[in-house]
């Protein structure tokens, strides 16, 4: 075998495994990731070689290129067989090493994912920010780009993107949609949405915040009209998120940032993607939290340890905590308490009822 054909024949099994992951080591073998478990592959061990060519066929020059001088590149590569992946390559030992993510080989449509039904409306919204918040593969590219492919079927408008890398392509329909790639069509987050606001945008998507610079440009891009979404790697209650923002910026400038990110917020979607109880897959679980006046006094005013309890008593609005939501799964028999009290900060919480309640969704 050669052309890196070990590595694409593991990504097509994996396809066929459901994986969702797929780690390669030269020297060590290789593994899976199929829902929460991680499973070792005996029958192919990709060697040195077999990764490199891989890589010569996947990767363009400037992800080669940084590979080499940095030690680590990411890159989202496509074909018929294996389909979208998402490639993180990083120095090792035995030379280099792959953390691939299987992508879902078209953009899903919102109903699939099963979100409460209010997370539709944020498509609808004019201006402002929505934070997108769960850790690493909670589903928060996947959520984003629904939401985008949502108001690029159905609204005139024009959306930008800004992604490290470029996860999911879009078709023009009724919007018209240009997407960059951080580190190789702009230079960071920041410096694309302060370009961005030049170039006619209505909706704009920040694939991550990890910087006060990123979070700077999404307030200003919110503040002056425009409808932006953000993801956030962090856990997935709504005070984590808020706190983690507001402390990527010197304690000086915190209060301001309250002020700010109170004003432009319209919505936090925590989000855990949990194993269905029947083990075919995986349910998303969602914490809602909607900018009302209640919200929005919570982190003027720096007291985001009471927004827990201002989600969970305003559940006529649309919120709801993540326990709650874990909860209803349990009792609709999607999952069970175990995988629900393991997905959350407070275990305690998670019920168990007596008698099904009604499905909202």
């Amino acid at each position: 075998m050669n052309g890196g054909e070990p590595v694409f024949a593991l990504l097509e099994h994996g396809r066929a495994r459901r994986a969702s992951d797929l780690h390669v080591e030269p020297g060590q073998g290789a593994a899976y990731r199929i829902y929460t478990r991680v499973e070792r592959i005996a029958e192919i061990r990709p060697a040195g070689a077999d990764v490199e060519a891989f890589l010569d066929a996947t990767i363009d020059r400037i992800s080669r290129a940084r590979l080499e001088k940095l030690g680590l590149a990411d890159a989202v590569y496509a074909d018929e067989r294996v389909g979208a992946v998402r490639i993180h390559a990083s120095r090792g030992k035995a030379g280099a090493r792959l953390a691939i993510r299987l992508l879902a080989r078209a953009i899903p449509e919102l109903e699939e994912l099963r979100l409460p039904p209010v997370v539709e409306s944020f498509t609808t919204l004019r201006s402002g920010l929505v934070l997108v918040a769960g850790p690493v593969g909670a589903g928060k590219s996947t959520t984003i780009a629904s939401l985008l492919d949502r108001i690029n079927a159905t609204s005139a408008k024009h959306i930008l993107s800004f992604e490290n890398p470029v996860e999911y392509h879009f078709r023009w329909a009724r919007s018209i949609v240009t997407q960059y790639e951080v580190g190789r069509d702009v230079a960071s987050f920041a410096e694309g949405v302060h370009g961005a606001l030049r170039a006619d945008p209505d909706v704009i998507f920040i694939g991550e915040l990890r910087e006060s610079d990123a979070v700077a440009a999404a307030l200003r891009a919110a503040e002056s009209g425009h409808l932006v979404f953000a993801a956030l790697h962090n856990p997935s209650e709504t005070p984590h998120a808020i706190n983690r923002i507001i402390g990527l910026f010197a304690s000086e400038e915190q209060e301001s940032v309250r002020h700010r990110l109170a004003d432009a917020l319209r919505a936090v979607v925590g989000l855990r993607l949990v194993p269905l109880r029947d083990g075919s897959g995986l349910r998303a679980a969602a914490e809602i939290t909607i900018a009302n006046e209640a919200v929005r006094r919570l982190i003027r005013d720096g007291a985001i340890h009471q927004m827990r309890m201002t989600i969970a008593s305003s559940r006529r609005e649309g919120m709801q905590t993540l326990e709650s939501h874990l909860s209803e799964l349990v009792a609709y028999g999607d999952i069970d308490v175990a995988a629900a009290r393991a997905a959350s900060l407070y275990p305690e919480e998670i019920r168990e009822f007596a008698a099904a309640m009604p499905r909202r969704r």
